[in-house]
């Protein structure tokens, strides 16, 4: 099978591997809210106004901090309006006892504002988006974002947003968080991840930015499952955030590049060009042409030596896949051939 991936797959440089063996020697210290040099350099990262001491948890993983976020604001029979095609959020949401309510989405995969309305009821709680979308790489404008916010603020919404991607902005396009709109409507919280940009997969290491009684109820609750997160990889990311970025810099440089060349690639093999991603690190890529079902598309692919994830699994049409496109430029060349191959053999 061809090695795709998303995120950066890279060594930890020196100031990395430094800050973990002198953590290996510390005592360990704790904190249920996460290491304080850790949060105050998460809160850098989002500028003035969020206060590290009140307003941020370490998480074990974006995952992580999103069921604790769901089964802190939601209660049996409430119901989140997501929009689609989506992430894989259904489980969590249906562990916290409530119920998603599913969005088609607008045209090219953007959010249809007019059905996100639509879908509210007495029993809406939250809306649940990524910011940008995975897995199609919608990366809404600023506009839209202030819509969806304001479509909250008119109906009384929790905005729990996914922005583990948000460092993967192509174009010169940039990402907008709803965190900027936190004094016109304070309901909102962000999920985040360090196993993007920061290539700290490995570490499980996540965030929730979120008004303070929420961050208090969700600290009572991961103290009784986890009393904290591991204090070694909590140096590890203090010291990726606060320390030299040329090694992921120049990683995270070539993603655009990276992206271009599977979509040019995908269309001048034959299949129907896809949307072409403003963000992350995956796209949709329709298939249908592969096989006149899922499973035939999935035997096509893996024929060819390609792992996708079925589009109805993400709510999008059965005849797409989601493919990544992370890894290095020869690895994504062998992807493009082995697509062209597959259309081939159909």
């Amino acid at each position: 099978m061809l090695p795709l991936v998303g995120a950066p797959v890279l060594p930890m440089p020196a100031h990395v591997r430094e800050a973990v063996c002198e953590a290996m020697g510390k005592p360990d210290p704790r904190d249920s809210r996460g290491l304080p040099e850790l949060r105050a350099a998460i809160a850098a990262e989002h500028g003035p106004g969020v206060d590290p001491e009140r307003r941020l948890l370490v998480t074990h993983g974006a995952q992580h901090g999103l069921s604790l976020v769901l089964r802190t604001v939601l209660e049996p029979g409430d119901e989140v309006i997501v929009p689609t095609p989506a992430y894989f959020f259904d489980g969590a949401i249906r562990e916290s006892g409530a119920a998603p309510v599913y969005v088609p989405p607008g045209k090219d995969w953007t959010f249809d504002l007019d059905a996100m309305a639509a879908a509210v009821t007495s029993r809406s709680r939250a809306l649940l988006l990524c910011n940008p979308v995975n897995p199609t790489g919608y990366l809404p404008d600023a506009a839209t974002v202030a819509a969806v916010v304001g479509l909250a603020a008119r109906h009384g919404l929790v905005v729990i947003s996914d922005d583990s991607w948000r460092h993967f902005a192509f174009d010169q396009n940039e990402h907008h968080p709803i965190e900027r709109l936190s004094g016109e409507w304070p309901h909102l919280i962000t999920v985040a991840s360090l196993s993007k940009y920061f290539a700290l997969a490995t570490w499980r290491i996540g965030y929730v930015l979120a008004p303070a009684e929420i961050v208090d109820a969700m600290e009572r609750r991961l103290q009784w499952e986890a009393v904290c997160c591991g204090a070694v990889a909590q140096y590890a990311a203090a010291a990726a955030l606060t320390g030299p970025r040329d090694w992921l810099d120049r990683e995270h440089s070539t993603y655009q590049r990276k992206r271009d060349l599977v979509c040019d690639g995908i269309a001048a093999v034959g299949l129907p060009a896809p949307v072409r991603p403003g963000g992350g690190a995956f796209l949709l890529a329709d298939c249908g042409r592969l096989g006149g079902s899922p499973d035939d598309i999935d035997r096509a692919l893996l024929r060819n030596g390609v792992t996708a994830i079925r589009g109805a699994d993400l709510h999008a049409p059965g005849t797409h896949v989601r493919l990544t496109f992370g890894a290095a430029e020869p690895v994504l060349e062998q992807l493009v051939s082995a697509l062209g191959k597959a259309l081939r053999e159909a």
